[in-house]
């Protein structure tokens, strides 16, 4: 005699929860902090021997910086979305965009100049360095973030 036990499923995530919200963590954020370090890494040694090794040092080195980088971004939003309500759409858009550049670009530079440079009487002007020449790359990359990548992403996330 061979009775059938219906089975049991597998446990699901918490409700609510979905893998693509997790996109964004494991493509976006490496991708951005890989070419911002090698940006930075470039101003801080130019292009020496083991730039390489020294860029993906300084990767390692900034990849844990970028989630206190959203953290702040999250904040920013929050604090400056209701006073940019009023505001044109793409020019609130358009501010926000800059402050985030600002804001990566601080957090980038100091833990990429830490990396490469290490903290001596010369980091100031090491970091003040790598700041304004970097800070470019961090407004295109803000810019094609906030007007193009985040609205898809925004969809693509919903429609999970």
């Amino acid at each position: 005699m061979t009775s059938t036990v219906p089975a049991t499923p597998a446990p699901s995530p918490a409700p609510g929860f979905s893998w693509r919200r997790l996109v964004p963590l494991v493509t976006v954020m490496p991708a951005i902090s890989l070419i911002l370090s090698g940006v930075i890494t470039w101003v801080n040694l130019g292009w020496v021997d083991d730039f390489f090794s020294r860029w993906m040092l300084a990767f390692a080195t900034a990849l844990p910086v970028m989630p206190l980088g959203m953290l702040i971004l999250v904040a920013l939003d929050r604090v400056l979305g209701p006073r940019l309500s009023a505001w044109p759409r793409g020019l609130a858009t358009l501010v926000l965009a800059l402050c985030t550049a600002l804001v990566m670009e601080l957090l980038m530079a100091t833990a990429v100049t830490l990396s490469n440079q290490g903290l001596s009487a010369a980091f100031p002007a090491q970091w003040v360095t790598a700041y304004l020449r970097s800070l470019p790359v961090g407004v295109v990359i803000g810019l094609v973030m906030a007007f193009l990548i985040k609205p898809r992403l925004n969809r693509w996330m919903a429609a999970a």
